[in-house]
This record gives structure tokens, sequence and C-alpha cells, in this order.
């Protein structure tokens, strides 16, 4: 068999939503055994619930970050949005990632915002979301040298270099875009894409990359909190982990990153004596705190209260 082919098979494989959810069940399972399912039952017993509740309070400015930092995105690239609007297109973005590789979904956010420019929006989260990947590797980067090895602390290194040289010489990336679009089927969509990055400045860049910190030093202190529940503070135990455990995150592998995630942070987790099953549960709480209930919200609540915003096609639109 070819590689071309072989990658085609896979390719073909994996959009297959009942092979995604055979693999994400296959993955899950096999943290949940290597665990030991009686010490997950254990373990999610003696959760504290203040613990909980704290890091369930937490997520309200973690969201907060995010929503400001979306809004200021949309303002700064001319898009017709108020931060009502800005607020609810995140959520409604959260809940179809759920279920999305690489939570994709989230270009959905466009269907919640007013303005007719969708493809430029779409290319707004993207960049969004690229945000959240450039400080993710920036934040990795001393755990991945002291748990996984100067190599792959390098590398990540490397990348999050690459990101903050592309997010503050967006026009170079621009024209490459644009040059490799002329190449491509459907080169005015994707220039449209690609005109997300005209909105880029220092300044804009700067402020974007203090928010995304903040609402990742919120994340950090709501890991602590929950793993207190079974472990004593320990600013090497968070600030050397869990910013790999949510980078899995990117990996496109299972839904909504399950098995994924919680393997990862038994891994990592288990050089500080964190026992499988705590690591596990762990980090499935702050799925579940941060990401799961927002989107659950996004998708159960907002189209009740006002949902997408979808106008009529025009000619800036897609």
């Amino acid at each position: 068999m070819s590689l071309s082919l072989l990658v085609s098979t896979l390719i073909g494989l994996y959009r297959n939503k009942l092979i995604r959810l055979a693999l994400t069940l296959l993955l899950a399972g096999v943290v949940i055994i290597k665990a030991d399912p009686q010490r997950i039952a254990r373990a999610a017993g003696s959760v504290r619930p203040s613990y909980l509740l704290l890091a369930l309070v937490l997520t309200v400015p973690f969201l907060a970050l995010k929503a400001a930092r979306w809004y200021l995105m949309l303002r700064e690239a001319s898009i017709e949005a108020s931060a009502g609007e800005a607020v609810r297109s995140l959520l409604g973005g959260m809940g179809l990632a759920l279920v999305t590789p690489a939570r994709v979904g989230e270009v959905v956010r466009a269907a919640y915002i007013r303005d007719p420019q969708k493809l430029k929006i779409a290319g707004l989260v993207l960049l969004d979301k690229g945000f959240d990947v450039l400080v993710l590797c920036g934040l990795s980067i001393a755990g991945a040298w002291a748990l996984l090895g100067p190599l792959v602390g390098a590398a990540l290194a490397c990348v999050a270099l690459a990101g903050l040289v592309a997010v503050y010489a967006p026009l170079q990336v621009h024209g490459g875009l644009r040059r490799v679009s002329q190449r491509l089927p459907g080169e005015t969509r994707l220039n449209r894409l690609w005109s997300s990055l005209e909105s880029l400045s220092p300044v804009a860049t700067t402020v974007y990359l203090l928010l995304t910190a903040l609402s990742f030093a919120v994340v950090l202190v709501q890991f602590g909190i929950i793993l207190l529940s079974w472990k004593a503070w320990s600013l090497d135990i968070v600030f050397l982990t869990f910013p790999l455990v949510v980078l899995t995150n990117v990996l496109p592998v299972t839904i909504g990153g399950l098995g994924v995630r919680e393997g990862a942070a038994a891994l990592l987790l288990s050089h500080y004596n964190v026992s499988p099953a705590h690591a596990a549960l762990a980090a499935f709480l702050m799925f579940a705190v941060n990401t799961a209930l927002p989107g659950l919200i996004g998708v159960l609540v907002l189209p009740v209260v006002g949902g997408p915003t979808v106008r009529p096609r025009t000619a800036a639109g897609p």
C-alpha cells in the first residue's frame, strides 16, 4: 500500500463517527482499567465538595477572560458585534466543539454574530484558538523539559517562538497564505479567511497574549484546588504537569479529548506520586467544569435565550 493511499485510508476511517466513538471508548476504557475502577470510585467519593465548588466558581473569571479576548478580537477586526453576542458565540461554539475533532466546531461562533463577514469571523476563531495553543506551548516548555526530556522541551520552545514571530509579524504570514491560496481552489473564500490576520497589531497581540496567560493562570489554580482533595499543594505539580495535559486537547484523536487527557494526566502526575485514579479524575473534573458545562449551556440554553443571528448572504459573506 502506498503512503498516500495509507494516509487517505486513515483519514477516511477517522472521519467515520463510529470509528471515532469506538476509539474514544477504547482509550477511556484503557485509562479506567489502568487506574482501577474501584480506586476511581473511591477517589470520586473523596472529592471535597467545597474545593470542587471553588473550582467551579473560578470558571466564571476563566470564561470572562476568554470572552474579553474574543470581543476585543472582533472589535479590532471591525466586526459588528456586541459584548453579549461575543459571550453567546463563545459558549455556543464551545458546545459544538465538544463533539468535533480538535474543537473545530467552534467556528459555529460566526452564526451567533450578526455581522455578515462569516468567513472572516471563522478566521478569527482559528486565530483565537491559535493564541491558546501558543501560550500553552510556552507554559509547557518547563514541564516537557523536566518530565519528558530536553528534546521535547526544546521542540515546544521552537513552536512557541515560531508562533510569537507569526503573531507579531502577521502581514508576512498573511502574504504567504495569500500566495498559497492562488494555487488552491476557492481562492476568494480562503482570502476572506486569512483577512482576519489584518486585525493583528503589536499592541493587540500583546493584549491577547496577556489575557490568554491570565486565563490559564486561573486554570492552573483550579487544578491545584481540585488536587487538594488528595494531595498537598505544590507549584511543581501544577505548573509542570497541567499545561501539558491541556495541550493534549489539541490532538484530534477522541471525542472531547476523552481518554487522551486523562491518560496524559495519569502519566505526568505519576512523577509526583499522584495515583492514576486521582490524576485521571482531576483532569476529567477540570474538563467538566471548564469545557463540558459551559458547552452544555451553549447548546441547551443559548438557542432559547437568543440563538444564532445569521443574516442572509451578502457580498461580504461566504
